[in-house]
């Protein structure tokens, strides 16, 4: 038997096991402000991993959910593939959608294509490239971690370092709702919050114009809006802003919460700068304004690196017959990261799916083989080019 029927014939033969792994960690709430939940998948992921044989290394976090690192005996030395992916969704216990259910070719549940998904799908492509011999010369790891959907600040720092050690990253968020999209490009992303201070008094003495923070913030609101520029791929958008204590009185201070997304480093500092010039720049005398960034993510900008390493995937995906195309998303991961740190990477080898972060969730059921065979024949091939 060659290599590509050995890994079909593991992966069809035990593709009821992967779908038993998926529902059981579906079936664990793993919101990420949920701890003890994201523990328990973690709980469950390490010990497959050592089920595998792998080494495994768990990074406890006090606030977040622990960090998983795993490897077979090759990489203890550093090099190879290095998978990524996140334990936490985005859905509080309280939501109650916390169920695995699967109609058909439909799989619904919480973070089932974003991205348990892919978690099973890589850890599955690793033990079909286990069955086929082929760990005991190509080294593969994985760092999957519990905080990404908050902007990965408990795990960016092992990320880094386990990219770093690698000769090529696959991150395995989803393949989109027909699979076949690899990302080899994303936006980055900053969230940041800005505070206006102006000066309380009686509404109906007030006179006018008043140092009122809203009224200001107002005047910024309309300022920032301004500049969304789709051509140039830069978009901001306020999300959420609070302010005063009631009608009758002049607001002394206002809050608002903002998202800026940008496709080069370039564009991060020219869209920082405007908004730094507005927000420091009040129209009306007698307010002020303070500006904070709370998560920043850089952009993942295609580079020679990465189209290269997709040419190793659409070389495997040839190969299987299957049909992949480049794709550049608005949405940031932790590819973004090894991308900064300048390891070659890639997104989206994880099952197809859509309506990620919403009640109605799903992911097609027929991908996670499909998913599973491309992303260890693609290691294989990419491999090959880098040993």
């Amino acid at each position: 038997m060659d290599m590509i029927d050995s890994l079909k014939t593991y992966l069809e033969d035990n593709k009821d096991d992967m779908f038993s792994l998926l529902e059981q960690i579906v079936n664990i709430n793993s919101y990420s402000g949920n701890k003890e939940g994201v523990d328990k998948v973690v709980d469950v992921l390490e010990a497959t991993f050592k089920d595998m044989g792998l080494t495994t290394r768990r990074q406890q976090r006090d606030i977040t959910g622990d960090n998983l690192v795993a490897e077979n005996a090759m990489r203890a030395s550093g090099g190879g593939l290095l998978m990524i992916g996140h334990m936490d969704t985005v859905f509080p216990p309280e939501m109650g959608f916390d169920t695995y259910k699967k109609d058909g070719n439909t799989i619904y549940g919480p973070g089932v294509y974003d991205m348990k998904g892919g978690l099973v799908v890589g850890i599955f492509a690793a033990k079909a490239m286990q069955a086929a011999g082929l760990l005991e010369t190509i080294p593969v790891g994985f760092t999957y971690n519990s905080d990404e959907e908050i902007g990965s600040p408990h795990s960016r720092d092992i990320i880094v370092k386990e990219a770093k050690r690698s000769d090529f990253c696959f991150v395995m968020e989803g393949s989109g709702a027909n699979g076949g999209e690899i990302v080899t490009g994303r936006k980055g992303r900053i969230v940041f919050d800005f505070e206006v201070t102006g000066q309380a008094g009686h509404a109906g003495n007030a006179g006018f114009p008043k140092a009122s923070a809203i009224v200001e913030m107002a005047h910024m609101v309309t300022a920032l809006e301004a500049l969304n520029d789709p051509e140039a791929g830069t978009s901001l958008n306020i999300g959420q802003i609070e302010g005063g204590v009631g009608p009758n009185t002049v607001a002394a201070t206002a809050k608002a919460r903002v998202e800026t997304r940008f496709t080069t480093m370039e564009g991060r500092d020219n869209v920082w700068s405007a908004i730094n010039k507005i927000v420091t720049s009040p129209t009306l005398s007698g307010t002020s304004a303070t500006l904070e960034i709370q998560i920043e993510r850089p952009p993942m900008v295609p580079n020679e690196a990465n189209l290269e390493l997709f040419g190793s995937v659409e070389q495997a995906a040839t190969e299987l017959g299957l049909s992949v195309k480049s794709n550049f998303r608005g949405g940031g991961s932790d590819a973004n990261i090894v991308s900064e740190a300048g390891v070659p990477v890639l997104d989206g080898l994880g099952s197809s799916g859509e309506k990620l972060h919403t009640p109605e969730e799903c992911m097609r059921a027929d991908s996670m083989v499909r998913q599973a065979l491309l992303t260890a024949l693609s290691a294989v091939r990419a491999y090959e080019k880098y040993a």
